[in-house]
């Protein structure tokens, strides 16, 4: 999987999930809520979730779907690094009556993305604080 390094003006961290079924029908720029190094929550429509998905009746399936996934992490300094790998949906949340939030544990992540993603961690602990 991939990574890249992008300068840009921003003094706030975010964090933004292309997420792309493996075929490449749809594609779509979920806003992220929470990551780790296991994985990541974003927030979905319930059209979003249902494409991704495959299947109108999602909670009738066992499995979810491997997605392809770019991640781009923007740190207080501006730096934005891009990572790309594949995620695997574990659970969908329903937050209100048309928000869900979907966690995605990461598959073959580059050893180099785990590195950014606690560098990430930290650089918004200390925006919290």
């Amino acid at each position: 999987m991939n990574t890249n390094v992008v300068k840009t003006k921003s003094n706030a961290p975010s964090l933004q999930v292309d997420a792309m079924t493996l075929e490449g029908s749809e594609s779509f720029s979920l806003v992220g809520s929470q990551i780790t190094p296991r994985g990541v929550c974003v927030s979905c429509s319930d059209s979003e979730i249902t494409a991704l998905h495959g299947s109108n009746n999602f909670e009738s399936q066992p499995k979810f779907p491997v997605l392809l996934i770019s991640l781009d992490l923007e740190f207080c300094s501006g730096e934005l690094i891009q990572l790309e790998t594949q995620a695997q949906i574990q659970s969908i949340r329903r937050v209100s009556q048309q928000e869900f939030e979907v966690y995605m544990s990461f598959n073959n992540m580059a050893q180099d993305g785990y590195r950014h993603i606690a560098r990430y961690i930290v650089d918004c602990e200390g925006v919290t604080e």
